[in-house]
């Protein structure tokens, strides 16, 4: 039986193994997470070095190994040279490949999951401003965990099942997140739960944008947002809408993001 395979693939980490080799992990829709060494990819004259980079895509004949698979040869068929012109967006891409490093499985089929990851790189590359960064990380964030069965429910209560609609006519108006129930509390019939741990209180802006993210893709607020709702909306909306994501998935996934902290500093001097 032979004991090598292809499969489309995108590096999502890399590091130098040995005298002149690399040790890369590729995210494939086929076979999930894999870890190879690309032989002599550090060598200045290696065909293998510029394509095991990361976000680097390729068609990959691969010898499977006992501990470690081996990249025989690799195609390039895309690269994302656009995240690259753009310090936030190439830490925004960062952040993905982090929760792709947390997502996948080793020997798994991931098609779906793949899917969402490389098309909201390419959102980052080609849509993603100063102003809906945070909005498309936020929905990049909902779909991956979505494929992988770990999407928030923000359209109804998780307690009751009730829908929720964001109220804009009253200020003081709130509904509770709560990322150990799932999803979205509302405050006003939940009965007499006690205490909910981690709470957190949603205004009807943060509701509204939440509840866009199931979208095919990022809506522009000003098309969905009652006119009351419209003057008010800012940048910082979608900001807070992906800090609450991010919340949520690193508490469902027991790890943080390290590229997200470093892009929150990166923006707030840019924007």
């Amino acid at each position: 039986m032979s004991r090598t395979y292809q499969t489309l693939g995108i590096i999502v980490k890399g590091m130098a193994f040995g005298e002149s080799d690399r040790l890369v992990t590729i995210f494939s829709p086929d076979h999930g997470l894999i870890r190879a060494i690309a032989p002599g990819a550090r060598k200045p004259k290696s065909s293998l070095r510029g394509r095991t980079e990361l976000f680097v895509v390729n068609q990959f004949l691969l010898f499977s190994g006992k501990n470690l698979d081996r990249i025989n040869q690799a195609e390039t068929q895309y690269s994302y040279p656009g995240l690259g012109q753009n310090v936030c967006n190439l830490a925004a891409g960062q952040y993905l490949i982090e929760l792709i490093l947390a997502l996948g499985t080793e020997a798994s089929a991931q098609a779906s999951l793949y899917e969402l990851f490389t098309e909201h790189l390419r959102r980052l590359e080609t849509e993603a401003t100063g102003e809906n960064l945070y909005g498309h990380l936020a929905q990049a964030l909902f779909h991956c965990l979505g494929a992988e069965g770990f999407a928030p429910q923000f359209h109804h209560c998780a307690i009751t099942a009730q829908s929720v609609s964001p109220n804009f006519y009253d200020r003081q108006w709130r509904v509770g997140f709560s990322p150990e129930l799932g999803g979205i509390v509302d405050l006003c019939s939940s009965g007499d739960m006690g205490p909910i741990p981690h709470l957190r209180r949603l205004t009807a802006m943060e509701l509204s944008l939440l509840q866009q993210l199931n979208q095919s893709s990022l809506p522009n607020p000003q098309q969905y947002l009652p006119a009351i709702a419209q003057k008010n909306f800012r940048a910082w909306d979608w900001v807070k809408a992906e800090n609450l994501m991010r919340y949520y998935a690193q508490r469902q996934l027991g790890k943080s993001f390290r590229a997200a902290v470093l892009l929150d500093s990166m923006w707030e001097v840019d924007f």
